[in-house]
């Protein structure tokens, strides 16, 4: 057993470092370094482009892929030429990718990489100067500063209630409203705004999920939107929720158009769209007589 499941994990190889020119060198704030990233999967397998979840405070400025074919693995080499916005103790998130062979989809990750950013002063900036004593002024000026303050406040404190009341209101009507018929009604809404025709299939298929992911979310109380496909459907088992398989399809189908340049076709899509309409209209509550 131990042996199977060695032979299974040897089989994807994933690592990032910090390259060796920047691991004792001073970073700060904006300066760019390197991280080198290796994957290696069997020659066989489909992998997408990398992507990572959040990547805040790390801006990527430059990536080169390469490609080497050896005894039946594909070795993956990506160099990314990185920039960090904050200072301390920080670590590089988690690279992942998504592997295809057939119909299955896995997902695979990199290690997190240490990286210390400091911070530093520009050349002739100087310490801040104490406070200086307070000048008393033998004019009306401050009081009319804190009558102008005062208004504003006001004014602001007015505001913000008559924002709160109109959100609260807003929200009160959605919650009238189920959300499965949100869901269908989100979907029709994306329809309307054509971007298959506008060459826009990406951020389709990104709108298309989301809007799952909240239907899922509220319907049967799991934070889907937070979650990857796999970990979805392993909520949904947990859970027993139907379908669960049908939901998994369009979530794999939808990360393969989002992450690994993959095209469908036009009746492909009309596919996918009309089984999500129909998922939802599956999983309406018994009891609530609305499935058409």
């Amino acid at each position: 057993m131990i042996f199977f499941l060695w032979f299974i994990f040897s089989q994807f190889e994933t690592k990032a470092d910090l390259a060796k020119a920047f691991i004792n060198k001073k970073l700060t704030i904006g300066d760019p370094f390197e991280i080198l990233i290796e994957v290696s999967i069997p020659a066989n397998k489909n992998i997408s482009e990398p992507f990572i979840d959040s990547i805040e405070p790390f801006a990527i400025i430059e990536q080169k892929h390469k490609i080497i074919q050896e005894k039946g693995k594909a070795k993956h080499s990506y160099h990314l030429r990185v920039s960090a916005f904050n200072i301390g103790e920080l670590k590089f998130p988690p690279v992942k990718f998504l592997l295809r062979e057939g119909s299955k989809t896995d997902t695979i990750q990199t290690n997190p990489v240490d990286i210390k950013i400091t911070g530093t002063l520009p050349e002739g900036m100087k310490d801040i100067n104490d406070i200086k004593e307070m000048i008393d002024f033998p004019n009306p000026l401050p009081a009319i500063i804190l009558i102008i303050v005062f208004c504003a406040g006001v004014i602001a404190f007015l505001g913000i209630n008559f924002y709160k009341k109109l959100k609260q209101k807003r929200i009160l009507t959605e919650e009238k409203i189920p959300c499965w018929t949100r869901a269908l009604n989100a979907i029709d809404s994306l329809l309307k705004e054509d971007f298959i025709n506008k060459g826009m299939i990406k951020k389709f298929y990104y709108t298309l999920t989301d809007i799952l992911k909240r239907y899922l979310e509220e319907r049967f109380q799991f934070p889907a939107v937070e979650q990857t496909t796999t970990e979805i459907f392993h909520s949904m088992k947990s859970l027993k929720i139907p379908l669960r398989e049908d939901f998994q399809h369009i979530f794999s189908y939808a990360d393969m158009v989002k992450y690994a340049k993959f095209i469908p076709p036009q009746d492909a899509t009309d596919s996918i769209v009309n089984k999500a309409k129909e998922l939802i209209l599956k999983t309406v509550p018994e009891d609530k007589g609305e499935k058409k």
